[in-house]
């Protein structure tokens, strides 16, 4: 190579170098400089790289590692560019290639890949044909022996292009394809060279290395598969104007031997070294590859002392063969000896090496580092077909948790996902992530995977906040390049739910319906969750059962909001919580239970007459009226009826009398009807009603089964149903009801006629009037009535009347001029509801011993068949609602006078007291006062109170107090006050027992009317029975007779009341210690010490001996008005240290026991105390010490036997031994004697007062002593 003649010329000619479909711009220098590229450049912190076995690292260029390996097959090298680039998580991967086929490693593809655009590239052959005077090209034969030597590869086919500046790019087109992780597609790519400086020698000596571009030449750059898939770029500096004249020089490597001949065209220089930058851009829109870019480049060709250097950052590590041609060598790899290489070997050849990066553009420098060698070119061989790649793409997971319910729209807190994570486990077991959920159930997206197969498996430190169960493991594949998202169904956890049941039941009925107006299915709930508000609705089935399907866990009030028909709403409101169990249970659950109240009902029924109302018509007794209670429908359940049924008392709910008196039995027709339990009620005496209550939902109705006396029954269905009003009125009160009945009335017909002079003829006449008044108590207007025609035989003198059931008087008010009137008519009606007879009587006579006519009917009570007391008797027909009238036989009456009344006068006197004595006789004839006799209690004020529980026996004493004889004697005695009748009536007469015919005469015992004389006594017997306690009972006994000889009708009355006290139960306990005490007031009302040795106080406290034992006496007495039951006796010490000890308890001489209760036992049984009786005990104090004080209280228990009333009384006893004498020491006497000069007199001194001093002292010990005795 000649020496360079002139020094740098500032031209820049050449051709432009053009390109096309918008590609040109990036890969020729466009928008994109290097400054803006390398200022994008991410600065990776190279982490320690575990490699494969057999890779050394010798060295670091930058962070970078440079490892060596002897396993340079491809395969081993591809094990150790994995491991580099394993962390990298690029968003490209250039040159990628998957397991299955797609992908393209970067390289030449023959049809495929293209150096620079049409237009602005030509061949290198056509530098042959080039003017030879042209010095802007360079010199073909130059060209030929720079880069077109068997060593270097280049042909006449291979196109070139020129680089005038610094800055200008080339570019190499479908090189290959790079992985768009994001979209997960591969994307074609090129390669754009930007030549960013270039450096040469400008003559055979030099030896300083200039700039091309500065000195105004060009670079020749050219490109080519080497045949092995490498893009081999190569570089020849262009000396424009310089002819050019063979000096020598060669190729790649240098040379020498030149001819010194000048040939066409220009001369080339020696290239020292060129710095280009390699950027990756996507072919499909002309852009650059994003920064994280993933690529592996191979860097062939370092020969004859070459170095290559690779910019260090975002360069992942370095790879040699062992051995090598190249070496690290001032932190570059540089070749080691000045030869040159041909070719690539199918392996990592010694000149080569591998380079890992993550950056979408990296500059390469080559240099020369051998100097001027008088080489011709620099080639670069880069990547290659055969070589390591970048890594298959690796692959992503992203998780959408969702629930197989609620989706990822949890329902409430009791649910997250926050808390739920996954861990990825390879195939080999090991755990390579773990991802957490957000609180949408989403992961972030996974660091790269290697493309397989994976578990998720799902874990969680806090199960009970996500209300989840725990999925199972999920096998998922992830692909190369692909994010694998696993969501719905594959990763849907089953939210646990709950379930609340309710159950649903009757207050009363349980779950067994009364009949069908009652169900327990269509009660209405609400169920609203209390920790986000949302409602649900159940309705229960026949069995009271209700279920909601799956609900969110939580707290829930359970309300209802209807009941079903026939209940009430009760139901009280029943927070029901549903909580996580654990991570295996779906479903938990949860139950409210309760009831609702029956609806029930009541209706009363009231009696009262058809024309008074509640007033008192006639003689009527309205007070005995009986309704019995019948079903109107037909029902199945545990009440099951038709209609038609009578309610039972015992009937399910159980009817309960509200007003009137419960009927066992009643007389119908004759009959008694024995009820046994069927709901039959006379009604209260005050205001004629009866009711009952608790009655099931349904229909009744009432019907009267026995009316009062002198009434016919009401023969209407008196009906009423029960039913549901609404949830709130469990008792239905019905409208009351009224019953209408007929009063008996007797059909009086009279027929007047006047009688002619001599009597031979008879005519009736009209006008007479009639006034009938109401006597005897029969309450009624009088009734008027005129005789008149006949209205069926058309006579005249007929007049009739209808008289309310009674006893009235008739009287001639207006009579025939000239004619007497007719003697008044006395008209009676007698009812006998024992027998359901009814007699109608008229007499002249006010004592009816003379009668007109006489009737007897059955009082039918609207029963069908026969009445069984009729025997003997004739009947004039039936009395029944539809037919309330009993007639009388028609009278005929003429004015004749009536006879003198006879001289002799008939009385009758009836009194009744208690006891077996025979009562005095009054006045009699209903001219008594009352309480006119000893024991008469005619009144409710002068009433005998009687024990409750004890028969009271009757006396009656019926006399003639007149002065004729009386016969037709008829006795009755009737309750007008309680609910008792006195029983067991016997009637005598003179010792002799009477008999009754069947008008209810008295009679011998020859069957014969008894007759009785002035002052003869009839006797009667009976007894009340036991009233039981707070009742009153009255009856009225009723004498009447007929004068033998004036057959006038006499009568009298007398009433009897008695009564029995309210229970006042009362126990008295007493406690001394001398003899059993005395019984006092009891039941807590006795004062201290109120009997003898009582010593109730501390104060009052009975001296004892010390060192002896005390006996105790106790009393248990009855001291009030019923026997008591239940009797339990309780000693306790209240003071000192010692209890009475061996007590027993006698009544009536026996030993009383204490049952396991404590109460008192008599021969295995509860003793019952009565009235006055006293138990007794004895008890032993043991002996006391002393000065000590004993003091125990004894309280007694009881109960009334009947009452049920609870008692109590208790008493105390006290007793001490006295305290210890303190002894006290006697003074000293002060006495002189005087000894006298007489020993006599002297003792006889002393010897007399020795006396007096013994005496004094022994009298002193002597009194003491009896005054201890009398305070013991």
């Amino acid at each position: 190579m000649k020496n360079k003649q002139t020094r740098c010329r500032s031209w820049k000619k050449g051709k432009q170098w053009l390109y096309s479909a918008g590609v040109l711009a990036v890969l020729v220098g466009g928008a994109v400089t290097l400054p803006t590229i390398v200022s994008n450049i991410t600065i990776h912190a190279q982490a320690a790289v575990t490699m494969p076995s057999g890779f050394d690292q010798i060295g670091s260029i930058g962070s970078a590692p440079v490892f060596e390996t002897k396993g340079v097959q491809w395969t081993n090298i591809q094990a150790g560019v994995d491991a580099l680039a394993k962390d990298s998580n690029a968003d490209y991967y250039v040159g990628s290639k998957s397991k299955d086929g797609k992908g393209q490693a970067v390289g030449w593809y023959n049809g495929q890949t293209q150096f620079q655009a049409d237009g602005a590239r030509q061949t290198l052959g056509s530098l042959a044909s080039a003017d030879p005077n042209d010095l802007t090209q360079p010199s073909y034969s130059f060209i030929k022996k720079a880069i077109m030597s068997s060593a270097d590869g280049f042909t006449d086919s291979d196109y070139y292009t020129y680089a005038n500046s610094a800055g200008q790019a080339v570019g190499v087109h479908n090189v290959g394809q790079a992985f768009d992780v994001k979209n997960g597609k591969y994307v074609p790519i090129g390669i754009k060279v930007t030549i960013n400086d270039a450096k040469y020698y400008d003559s055979n000596e030099a030896t300083t290395p200039r700039d091309v571009f500065n000195d105004g030449y060009k670079l020749l750059v050219t490109a080519r598969n080497d045949g092995r898939g490498n893009i081999t770029l190569g570089y020849v500096v262009v000396m424009t104007g310089v002819s050019a004249t063979d000096h020598g020089g060669g190729g790649e490597g240098g040379g020498g031997g030149g001819t010194g001949n000048t040939t066409g065209g220009c001369t080339t220089g020696i290239p020292d070294s060129v710095n280009v930058t390699l950027t990756y851009v996507n072919e499909k829109t002309g852009q650059t590859l994003p920064n994280n870019s993933l690529s592996v480049m191979k860097v062939a060709d370092i020969d004859a002392g070459q170095s290559s250097t690779l910019q260090q950052v975002g360069v992942l590590g370095y790879i040699i063969s062992n051995p090598s041609d190249i070496e690290l060598k001032n932190n570059v790899l540089t070749a080691k000896t000045n030869a040159t290489v041909s070719q690539d070997a199918s392996t990592l050849d010694k000149n080569s090496f591998i380079s890992v990066q993550t950056q979408n553009s990296f500059s390469l420098k080559f240099t020369d580092t051998l100097g001027n060698q008088n080489q011709g070119s620099i080639i670069e061989s880069l990547f290659g077909s055969q070589s390591a790649t970048a890594p298959e793409p690796v692959g992503y997971l992203q998780l959408d948790k969702t629930t197989v319910q609620y989706g990822d729209n949890l329902p409430n807190n009791f649910y997250d996902f926050n808390d739920l994570k996954f861990q990825v486990i390879d195939k080999d077991g090991k755990i390579v992530q773990t991802l957490t959920l957000d609180k949408d159930g989403k992961s972030p997206k996974s660091k790269g995977l290697p493309a397989g197969d994976y578990t998720l498996h799902e874990v969680s430190d806090k199960w009970s906040n996500t209300g989840q169960t725990e999925h199972p493991d999920v096998k998922v594949t992830i692909k190369s390049g692909e994010t694998t998202t696993v969501s719905g169904d594959k990763l849907a956890n089953t939210a646990v739910q709950g379930q609340i049941s309710i159950t649903k039941k009757g207050v009363e009925s349980g779950d067994a319906m009364w009949n069908g107006n009652y169900t327990l299915a269509g009660n209405e709930f609400k169920i609203t969750s209390l920790t986000d508000g949302k409602t649900y609705t159940l309705t229960t089935d026949a069995k009271g059962k209700a279920q909601t399907g799956k609900i969110p866990l939580g707290k829930y009030k359970v309300e209802e909001t209807k009941a079903s028909n026939g209940f009430v709403n009760t139901f009280k409101p029943v927070e029901v919580e549903l909580t996580y169990k654990d991570n295996k249970t779906e479903v938990v659950f949860g139950d409210a239970k309760g009831t609702n109240q029956e609806v029930k009902g009541q209706n009363k029924i009231g009696k009262e007459d058809a024309v008074t109302g509640k007033d008192e018509d006639g003689k009527g007794n309205m007070k005995t009226a009986k309704y019995a209670l019948h079903y109107n429908d037909v029902s199945t359940g545990s009440s099951a009826h038709r209609v038609g049924d009578p309610v039972n008392w015992k009937d399910i709910p159980n009817a309960k009398l509200l007003v009137g008196d419960k009927v066992s039995e009643a007389t119908i027709n004759g009959s008694v009807v024995k009820f046994g339990d069927n709901v039959v009620i006379d009604v209260d005496d005050e205001n004629l009603e009866a009711s009952v209550g608790n009655l099931a939902a349904g229909k009744y109705y009432w019907v009267e089964v026995d009316a009062g006396e002198g009434y016919t029954v009401d023969s209407v269905k008196h009906e009423f149903e029960i039913q549901k009003k609404d949830d709130k009125t469990p008792n239905i009160v019905t409208t009351d009801t009224a019953s209408q009945e007929k009063l008996v009335n007797a059909k009086v017909v009279i027929r007047k006629q006047t009688e002619n002079e001599g009597g031979s003829t008879n005519s009736g006449y009209n006008g007479v009037e009639f006034e009938a008044a109401p006597i005897n108590g029969t309450k009624a207007d009088p009734v008027k009535f005129t005789t008149g025609i006949d209205p069926v035989s058309g006579e005249d003198g007929y007049a009739s009347a209808l008289l309310a059931y009674g006893e009235w008087k008739i009287t001639e008010t207006k009579g025939i001029p000239g004619y007497d009137d007719i003697k008044p008519i006395y008209v009676r009606m007698t009812h006998d509801t024992k027998k359901d007879l009814l007699t109608v009587e008229s007499s002249n006579y006010e004592d009816y011993h003379v009668l007109i006519s006489s009737r007897t009917y059955n009082m039918t009570d609207d029963a069908t068949g026969d009445n069984p007391n009729t025997d003997g008797l004739i009947i004039a027909g039936n009395v029944s609602s539809n037919n309330p009238v009993a007639p009388l036989s028609p009278m005929t009456y003429t004015d004749k006078e009536t006879p003198e009344p006879s001289d002799e006068k008939p009385s009758i006197d009836i009194e009744k007291a208690n006891g077996d004595k025979m009562p005095d006789a009054g006045n009699g004839n209903y001219s008594d006062k009352d309480n006119n006799v000893a024991n008469d209690h005619d009144t409710k004020d002068t009433a005998l109170e009687v024990k409750p529980d004890k028969e009271t026996p009757l006396s009656f004493k019926i006399t003639n107090n007149g002065t004729e004889d009386l016969t037709h004697i008829k006795f009755t005695d009737k309750t007008i006050q309680g609910k008792l009748d006195v029983k067991d009536i016997k009637w005598t007469f003179n010792g002799k027992a009477l008999t009754l015919n069947d008008k209810g005469e008295f009679l011998t015992s020859d069957k014969q009317l008894l007759v009785i004389k002035p002052k003869e006594v009839i006797e009667i017997h009976g007894q009340l029975p036991a009233m039981g306690w707070s009742q009153y009972h009255g009856d009225e006994a009723e004498v009447t007779a007929q004068g033998v000889k004036s057959h006038e009708n006499v009568g009298d009355k007398d009433k009897w009341y008695s009564k029995t006290p309210k229970p006042e139960p009362a126990i008295d306990t007493e406690k001394a210690n001398d003899g059993i005490p005395e019984a006092g007031k009891g039941n807590d009302q006795d004062k201290d010490n109120n009997v003898k040795n009582d010593h109730d106080t501390e104060d009052t406290a009975a001296n004892i001996e010390a060192g002896k034992t005390t006996e105790i006496d106790f009393s248990f007495t009855n001291v009030g008005n019923e026997t008591l039951i239940n009797l339990k006796p309780v000693d306790k010490t209240i003071s000192g240290k010692v209890d009475v000890t061996k007590i027993t308890y006698t009544y009536k001489g026996k030993t009383l026991t204490l049952d396991k209760d404590g109460y008192f036992a008599l021969d295995g049984k509860r003793l019952e105390l009565p009235v006055g009786d006293t138990i007794s005990a004895k008890g032993t104090l043991p002996a006391l010490e002393t000065g000590e004080v004993h003091g125990d209280e004894i309280t007694i228990t009881a109960m009334g036997k009947d009452s049920k009333i609870p008692v109590k009384d208790h008493d105390k006893w006290y007793g001490k031994t006295p305290k210890k004498a303190t002894p006290e020491t006697p003074s000293k006497p002060n006495l002189t004697i005087i000894l006298p000069n007489t020993g006599t007199k002297v003792m006889a001194w002393l010897t007399g007062l020795g006396i007096v001093i013994l005496g004094s002292v022994l009298g002193g010990a002597i009194w003491y002593k009896k005054k201890k005795k009398d305070d013991q």
